[in-house]
């Protein structure tokens, strides 16, 4: 198993215990992806990710670029559409990544996250990963690090 594999597993690994924690669906041999598409993903998965980065649901929302009438609505109906999995995912994937950088300190993985970072145009690690691309660099320069190249 590549060091690329390990990482996407504890991605998947913090996404479904998110998931487990809203009471959400009961966890079968999906893959995250198929999970996704097939919109079984619970709209209490963002409260998850609130907790995780330690920021209130309103924060998270507008981190995941969805408005609260759009919230509100996915809750009645108990579910996020994919796109908006997608974008949930995308975070839990990136706090993952930090958060196996650190050791599992995850105080220091949020510091990290939340601090203007000069090879992302100053932004913090969680705005600049608002787009797929944006969070591909941030996902590279997590690697950088991890393999000791200066970034």
């Amino acid at each position: 198993m590549t060091n690329e594999d390990t990482l996407s597993r504890n991605a998947d690994l913090a996404f479904y215990e998110l998931m487990g924690s809203t009471g959400g669906v009961e966890l079968k041999a999906f893959s995250t992806a198929e999970l996704i598409e097939s919109g079984q993903v619970p709209a209490g998965v963002v409260y998850g990710l609130a907790g995780c980065l330690k920021t209130d649901c309103k924060d998270t929302l507008k981190l995941l670029k969805i408005s609260r009438s759009t919230f509100y609505r996915r809750k009645r109906s108990g579910v996020l559409n994919s796109d908006e999995a997608y974008r949930v995912y995308r975070y839990v994937r990136l706090y993952a990544l930090i958060h196996t950088l650190f050791h599992g300190d995850a105080d220091s993985a949020l510091e990290w996250l939340n601090k203007p970072v000069y090879v992302l145009g100053s932004k913090t690690p969680l705005q600049h990963a608002e787009t797929e691309r944006g969070a591909h660099e941030v996902e590279t320069l997590i690697g950088r690090i991890q393999h000791g190249i200066p970034s």
